[in-house]
Order: C-alpha cells, then structure tokens, then sequence
C-alpha cells in the first residue's frame, strides 16, 4: 500500500503539473482579458480578436534587435534599374 514511487511516475507527475499549472496561467490571462474587453470593445469582433491574441506579448526593443534577417526572411531586396 505504502510502496515508494519510480522515478518514471515522479517524472510523469512532475510534467502533470506543469501542464496543469501552464492551462491555468493560459486559463487567468485569458480570463483577464476578457474582463477587460467586456467594458472597453466596441464590437463583439473587437472583443474575440482581443480574446483570441490573449496569449500574445508585446514586443520588446531586444525582440527586433537581435534579428539580424528582415521580417520576411522570403522576400529579398530586390535593385532594378527604375529606382536607381
């Protein structure tokens, strides 16, 4: 009754909880945003695309710094002989 765990079941309780405590973090940060949307979005298409970017984080200078490739790295600077 009282047998000592494995290590695979600690592992996999370890992982249990991580996953169980990111779907809460998802779950508050959601639920924030919606708490505020309720009062501020002007149209129900405000406030879903408000709900749906809720896991999004602004910017910050160091994001777009340390990039050293355009934004599209498929599009490619392009010289022709009209813009010279």
């Amino acid at each position: 009754m009282n047998k000592p765990l494995s290590q695979e079941e600690i592992t996999a309780m370890e992982d249990q909880l991580r996953d169980c405590l990111e779907q809460d973090r998802r779950h508050w940060t959601v639920n924030d945003v919606k708490c505020d949307a309720i009062h501020t979005a002007k149209t129900y298409e405000e406030f879903a695309d408000r709900v749906a970017a809720a896991h999004l984080r602004p910017m910050e200078k160091k994001d777009y710094k340390s990039k050293r490739q355009g934004w599209n790295q498929y599009a490619k600077e392009q010289k022709n002989d009209y813009n010279e």
